[in-house]
């Protein structure tokens, strides 16, 4: 018999069935007789295993010893009770072994759900979410979060963001909630701030609405921030209105001030861009609208913009663009494709 069924009879007999192992331990006690007779087997060691332990017997060394001492030194004795003592020694080995068994698997299922993952994406448009912790997030469209199951079995409340989130979380000086988006981490006790950390974009930045958070991000040697120019890695504290900017093309930090109000603006309909590259505008203007835009990228690259929308429509953000850079757009169904524009040259 191999594991598999063996933990389906142990979820039978623990009052623990799925409807998975009900129909995987059915079918295989109705492919053979013998199969059923198996089954009634362990069924009754297993019931004997509650009587014995009322009776305290605790290991098999005792359960040895009494099957030992209850019998009589006898040479003549009928080969029948040598068989009954030996069939219940066979059967009380199966108690332990099947008790054992029952506790490994207990302990791993306990194991499994303690660390099992939860993961929520977020599709074309925006969606709320509400951790184990109380924490609450935002999720900006094409974005992704996991988290595990249980906070509080763990000393840390880590997550992991690909996209942009916004954050209140549930304040805790004990357990550090921690957002990890690729090499960048962010650190909080109970704080609401905002991360956009798309894997397509150059640029991730964190903003504080409110509290404080560190934020810890890798640095080159040429890095001027404070500290040792050797170190691999640099940790920098924000409070509310400050944005903090990485690049993960030559990894370098900038920080700036910002409105508080505008840390989450996206959530009312809201784009700000700032010296934006176009090629990031483009990719923020599809998860906004559920479009594709096809542009030349190598022509563009190097152009920026700097702009705010709010509740337009994609027709009335693309004459902005027109105005700013001279682009032309042309729809085809759901796809925008961008021609012309000035070559603004390299930004590296």
């Amino acid at each position: 018999m191999d594991n598999t069924l063996w933990a389906c009879i142990i979820k039978r007999l623990s009052n623990e069935e799925t409807a998975e192992s009900t129909a995987l331990l059915d079918s295989w006690l109705n492919q053979d007789l013998r199969n059923k007779q198996e089954y009634d087997e362990i069924k009754a060691v297993w019931e004997l295993g509650g009587t014995l332990a009322v009776k305290g017997l605790n290991n098999f060394s005792d359960v040895k010893a009494r099957i030992q001492t209850s019998e009589e030194p006898n040479e003549t004795r009928p080969l029948r009770r040598n068989l009954w003592s030996y069939g219940l020694a066979a059967a009380i080995s199966a108690v332990f072994l099947l008790t054992a068994f029952f506790q490994f698997y207990k302990t791993g299922k306990k194991e499994a759900a303690r660390e099992q993952w939860i993961v929520k994406k977020a599709g074309a448009s925006k969606i709320h979410l509400v951790l184990p912790d109380s924490t609450e997030v935002w999720l900006n469209a094409g974005s992704e979060i996991s988290f595990r199951r249980a906070f509080s079995d763990h000393k840390l409340r880590l997550v992991k963001l690909s996209g942009e989130g916004y954050f209140d979380v549930s304040h805790n000086p004990s357990r550090p909630f921690i957002v990890q988006s690729g090499l960048v981490k962010t650190t909080v006790y109970g704080t609401s701030f905002n991360i956009r950390a798309y894997q397509n974009e150059r640029i991730y930045s964190v903003s504080v609405n409110s509290g404080k958070v560190g934020v810890s991000t890798p640095v080159n040697s040429s890095s001027k921030l404070k500290g040792s120019p050797s170190e691999k890695q640099s940790v920098m504290f924000l409070t509310p209105g400050q944005k903090l900017l990485y690049s993960k093309w030559n990894k370098q930090v900038s920080m700036s001030e910002i409105r508080t109000a505008d840390v989450n603006s996206w959530l009312e309909g809201e784009l700000i861009f700032d010296q934006t590259p176009l090629n990031e505008v483009f990719r923020t203007l599809e998860r906004q609208y559920n479009l594709e835009i096809v542009s030349d990228d190598q022509r563009l690259e190097g152009c920026t913009l700097t702009a705010r929308f709010k509740n337009k429509s994609i027709a009335e953000v693309l004459k902005t663009l027109k105005l700013a850079t001279n682009i032309r757009s042309k729809y085809v169904g759901q796809t925008i494709y961008i021609e012309g524009g000035a070559a603004c040259g390299s930004t590296k």
